[in-house]
C-alpha cells in the first residue's frame, strides 16, 4: 500500500516537473525552426529604404564618438562561456552589421545596429563605469568606498560576471557592495547571481535595493503569464532568425543573445523603496531615489547620486522611442504619467546634473545635452499622449489614428527618438486602448467572428482560395505588401495546408521586414515568415530555452500556488471539493489549498482549518525535485523527512485539474 502511496506522489511530481519547464524559462525563449530561403528586396522595398536618406541626416556622427567615449577594453575572443565551458555570449555573432546598409535593412536601423555593436567597459565620468552590449541590458558599476555598487546585472549571470571581471582587471578588484534593479524586467535582474550571492543578500552583507512590489511584478510577468508571453517574445527578438543581412539585426535596445547556454536568477530584494526622496547610503554613497510606478514597468524608479552629478532615469529614457504597449504582451503604460516622471526628475535634479547614464544605450555627457535630452524624451511621451486623445474627441478610431498622428521635426529628427524598439504607430494604438479600450465604437466591431470562422466566410467571398491567390498576386507586384499580408491571412486561416498562399504571405512579412525602421517589426515579419515557410505543424518546431534552476527554487510558496491557480482547467475542477495542507518545515510555512466552485485558493499559516489531505515537505526538498524528478523519489523512498496524513490519492486528483500551458502554439497559423 505504501509503494502504491509513492506512485501517486511520483506521479503528480511529473506533473509539476512541466510547471517548472515553464516558469524557468528565459524571456526571449528560443525557437528553432526549419532552414527558409530568404528572398532578395523587391524594388518597391529598395526605394522605400532608399528613401531614408533624404529624411534624417546620416552624415551626423556624434553618436557614435558619443558612443566610443570612455572605451578601456573588451573581450579579446569576444566570447563569454559559462563554468562548463558553454557559450553563453558570442559578441562576433553581429559583425556582419558593418558598411553601408544593404537593400534588405532599413538605413536607420542599420545605423542604430552599429553602435549598439560597440562593446565592452566604458568609463563614463568620475567612479562610474559601464559595459555595453554584453547583453541587451548596460550594466553599470558605480565605485563607493570600498567597493562597487552595481546597476542592473544583465539577464545572465554569465554576462554580469564577465563584465564584473573587466572591472577588477581594468578598474580595480574591490567587492559589489550593493546592487540595484532599476525595474522588474528580467535583463535587469536575472544576471544578479554574477556579481553578488544569493546568500550575501539574503543575509544584507550585500544591499539589494529595488523599487516596492519589484519581486511581485517580476513573478506576475514570467510566472503567470510566462507562457503566453514567452511565445510572443520569441517573435519580439527574433529567436527563430539567424543574426545577418536578412535576419536578426538588432533587438532596438541593445544586443540580444539567444539561445545561449546561460542561468537567471530571481532574488527577493532586502531593501525596497516606498517613496520618492528616499536616500539609501551605500557605503559612503547617498543615492536618492524617485518612484515611476506604472511606466516602462509596473515598478520602477530613477536615482540620483550627488557625489558625481550623475543621474539615471531607469527604462524610461533610452536611445529609442520605447514601448507603451510591449508586442511579447504586459500592462499598459502609462504615457501621461511616463512623461510626468520625467518631468519630475528635470525639476528635482536637472539643475545639478551632468551625466545621464542609461540602462539601454551609452550615456549623455553635459549638463546641457543631458537637459535636452531628458527633455525631448519627455516631450515624445507626453506628445503622442495628448494628440492621441485630441484625435481621439475628433472621432478617429484606433487605425485612423495611427495613420493620422505625426511628431513634430524637432522631436523626430532626435536619433534617440525614432522608432527602433516602440514605435509612434502602435504608442498611439496602446494610448487610445488605455483610456478607450480595444473596442472602437462601431457595433461591426464589437462581437467578431473567430479569426477561423471569419477567414471561411471570406475566402468564399473573394470567389475561392485560387481567385484570392490571384488578386494577392497582383497587389504584391504592385509593392502592396501590408495589403497582401491582410488578405493571405484569410486564405491560410480558413486553409492552412495552402503552401502556395503561405509562401506569398511570408514573401510579404519579408518586405515589410525589410523595410521597418523598427527592430522589434523586423523581427515579428521575419519570424512570421519563417513558420509560414516551415514544413508540417510550426508548433511542433518550436523549442524552448530552458533556464538554470536558478529562478524557480526561489519563488515564493504565494508565487508557487498563485501559479497553480492559473493553470487549474476550470471546466475540470467543476463540482470538485479538495483540500490539501502543504507544510514546509523549512522556511516555517503552512499552506492550505482548496479548489471549490472551480476555482483555487490558497491560505498561509491556518492551522486551525482541517484539511482532508497533509504532506509534509521541505519546500527546498520540493523545489529541486522539480528540477531532479529522481533525486526526489529516492527522498520519498528513503522517507528523508516527508511524511503525509490523510487520503493520499487526493493528491493525484487534485494535479490531473493543473493543465499544463502549450508552450508552442500557433500564431501565424490556426
Amino acid at each position: 500500500m505504501y509503494s502504491s502511496h509513492l506512485n501517486v506522489l511520483y506521479m503528480t511530481h511529473k506533473l509539476l516537473a512541466a510547471f517548472i519547464l515553464l516558469v524557468s524559462a528565459n524571456f526571449v525563449s528560443a525557437q528553432k525552426a526549419e532552414p527558409t530561403t530568404s528572398k532578395a528586396a523587391t524594388e518597391y522595398t529598395k526605394k522605400a529604404n532608399e528613401a531614408f536618406y533624404s529624411k534624417l541626416n546620416f552624415k551626423d556622427s556624434a553618436d557614435f564618438a558619443d558612443a566610443r567615449r570612455g572605451f578601456i577594453a573588451t573581450l579579446d575572443s569576444g566570447i563569454i562561456r559559462n563554468a562548463k565551458g558553454q557559450i553563453a555570449v558570442n559578441t562576433n555573432e553581429y559583425n556582419f552589421i558593418k558598411g553601408d546598409a544593404p537593400a534588405t535593412v532599413n538605413p536607420s536601423l542599420w545605423r542604430h545596429a552599429k553602435i549598439n555593436n560597440i562593446n565592452g567597459l566604458f568609463k563614463v565620468g568620475e567612479g562610474i563605469y559601464q559595459v555595453r552590449s554584453f547583453d541587451i541590458a548596460v550594466i553599470t558599476f558605480v565605485q563607493t568606498n570600498n567597493g562597487y555598487l552595481v546597476i542592473d546585472p544583465c539577464t545572465n549571470a554569465d554576462a554580469a560576471r564577465a563584465a564584473y571581471e573587466l572591472v577588477k582587471k581594468y578598474v580595480g578588484d574591490k567587492p559589489v557592495v550593493a546592487v540595484i534593479s532599476t525595474h522588474s524586467h528580467g535583463d535587469h535582474y536575472g544576471g544578479v547571481e554574477g556579481v553578488a550571492s544569493a546568500e550575501d543578500i539574503k543575509s544584507g552583507k550585500v544591499k539589494y535595493i529595488t523599487p516596492e512590489g519589484f519581486y511581485r511584478e517580476a513573478v506576475s510577468e514570467n510566472v503567470l503569464l510566462g507562457n503566453a508571453m514567452m511565445r510572443r517574445a520569441g517573435y519580439q527578438f527574433g529567436s527563430s532568425l539567424t543574426s545577418d543581412e536578412k535576419g536578426r539585426v538588432d533587438a532596438g535596445l541593445g544586443k540580444s543573445y539567444l539561445g545561449t547556454h546561460s542561468s537567471s536568477s530571481l532574488l527577493e530584494p532586502n531593501i525596497e523603496i516606498k517613496k520618492t526622496g528616499e536616500i539609501v547610503n551605500v557605503d559612503g554613497l547617498d543615492v536618492e531615489f524617485l518612484l515611476a510606478p506604472n511606466t516602462e514597468a509596473p515598478a520602477e524608479f530613477y536615482f540620483y547620486i550627488s557625489k558625481y552629478k550623475a543621474f539615471c532615469p531607469a527604462e524610461d529614457a533610452s536611445r529609442t522611442f520605447h514601448n507603451l504597449l510591449t508586442p511579447r504582451g504586459a500592462k499598459i503604460r502609462d504615457a501621461r504619467g511616463w512623461a510626468g516622471y520625467l518631468n519630475e526628475a528635470i525639476e528635482r535634479f536637472g539643475d545639478k546634473t551632468d551625466v545621464v547614464f542609461l540602462v539601454h544605450g551609452w550615456p549623455v555627457v553635459g549638463h546641457n545635452q543631458s537637459i535636452d535630452f531628458l527633455e525631448k524624451q519627455r516631450d515624445l511621451y507626453k506628445f503622442v499622449h495628448d494628440q492621441t486623445i485630441h484625435l481621439a474627441n475628433q472621432g478617429l478610431n484606433m487605425e485612423e489614428i495611427a495613420e493620422t498622428i505625426q511628431l513634430p521635426k524637432e522631436l523626430s529628427n532626435e536619433w534617440y527618438n525614432r522608432d527602433y524598439y516602440g514605435t509612434l504607430k502602435h504608442n498611439s494604438k496602446a494610448v487610445y486602448q488605455y483610456y478607450l479600450g480595444w473596442w472602437d465604437g462601431n457595433p461591426a466591431n464589437y462581437d467578431k467572428l473567430p479569426d477561423v470562422e471569419a477567414a471561411k466566410h471570406y475566402v468564399e467571398f473573394f470567389g475561392g482560395e485560387k481567385a484570392a491567390l490571384e488578386k494577392a498576386r497582383a497587389s504584391y507586384a504592385k509593392g502592396e505588401y501590408c495589403w497582401v499580408a491582410e488578405v493571405l491571412k484569410h486564405v491560410v486561416f480558413a486553409n492552412p495546408a495552402n503552401r502556395e498562399a503561405r509562401n506569398l504571405q511570408a514573401d510579404a512579412f519579408e518586405q515589410l521586414a525589410y523595410q521597418t525602421e523598427s527592430s522589434i517589426w523586423r523581427n515579428l515579419y521575419l519570424s512570421g515568415a519563417v513558420e509560414l515557410r516551415a514544413e508540417g505543424n510550426v508548433s511542433d518546431k518550436v523549442i524552448s530555452s530552458i533556464q538554470s534552476f536558478g529562478q524557480i527554487n526561489k519563488l515564493t510558496t504565494e508565487a508557487l500556488f498563485d501559479y497553480l491557480s492559473v493553470a487549474l482547467n476550470g471546466k475540470k475542477a467543476e463540482g470538485k471539493d479538495i483540500s490539501i495542507r502543504f507544510i514546509f518545515p523549512d522556511v516555517k510555512e503552512n499552506t492550505l489549498v482548496t479548489v471549490k466552485n472551480g476555482v483555487l485558493h490558497h491560505s498561509v499559516n491556518k492551522p486551525d482549518v482541517d484539511a482532508e489531505l497533509t504532506l509534509t515537505i521541505p519546500k527546498k526538498t520540493l523545489l529541486e525535485g522539480f528540477a531532479n524528478p529522481d533525486s526526489l523519489r529516492a527522498k520519498i523512498l528513503a522517507n528523508d523527512g516527508i511524511s503525509f496524513s490523510g487520503n493520499i490519492f487526493l493528491l493525484k486528483e487534485f494535479f490531473e485539474l493543473i493543465e499544463i500551458a502549450k508552450p508552442n502554439w500557433n500564431i501565424v497559423t490556426p
